[in-house]
């Protein structure tokens, strides 16, 4: 694979302060449905944005994504809308805020995420059905392709999240998609 990144060259952290951030829900459909939102203070190159959740989180610089529908997402209880900003984008990779509004969403992550919460709970399910509550301050990471329950049970809850996408192997090829490849002897 010609661009491989680790995610300890991607993600760095020291401390409280985190540099690596998390996946997108909102990139289930359409990468161009967050149209790059301009932020209160675009980071220039070489320039440090600090996501923090003592610091309040400007609501008028995310854009309305809509239902998880349009993107994707599976409503299972509520009315859910998300919203979102880009803050760096590079190839297959993404890093910004995300904010999904009340409900419980069942997502197939179309990208590998590190995320921290700012602001709010929100309660991740996996398929082997371990849940944890996460709430302002702490992180997770979600390999690409996992399917997740995304449950905010408060008004909203807003993350920051920087993200990976990996390229699927077609199922036209013969082997199913995620198989390892092999060299004949």
């Amino acid at each position: 694979m010609p661009n491989s990144y680790s995610v300890s060259k991607i993600l760095h952290f020291r401390g409280r302060l985190l540099l690596g951030l998390s996946v997108v829900i909102a990139q289930l459909a359409a990468p161009s449905a967050l149209a790059n939102p301009l932020s209160e203070q675009p980071a220039l190159p070489g320039e440090m944005l600090l996501y923090s959740p003592r610091k309040p989180v400007d609501m008028s610089t995310l854009a309305s994504l809509g239902p998880p529908e349009a993107l994707g997402g599976e409503v299972l209880t509520g009315n859910p809308q998300l919203y979102g900003r880009i803050d760096f984008q590079q190839g297959n990779m993404k890093a910004g805020l995300f904010m999904a509004t009340n409900g419980l969403i069942r997502v197939t992550f179309p990208f590998t995420e590190y995320a921290t919460i700012l602001v709010g709970r929100v309660t991740l399910t996996d398929e082997t059905g371990k849940t944890r509550t996460f709430k302002a301050g702490d992180s997770y990471f979600i390999r690409q392709g996992s399917v997740i329950l995304w449950d905010v049970k408060g008004a909203y809850v807003i993350k920051s999240f920087f993200n990976i996408t990996e390229p699927v192997a077609p199922q036209s090829l013969g082997r199913p998609a995620g198989a390892a490849h092999s060299r004949p002897d």
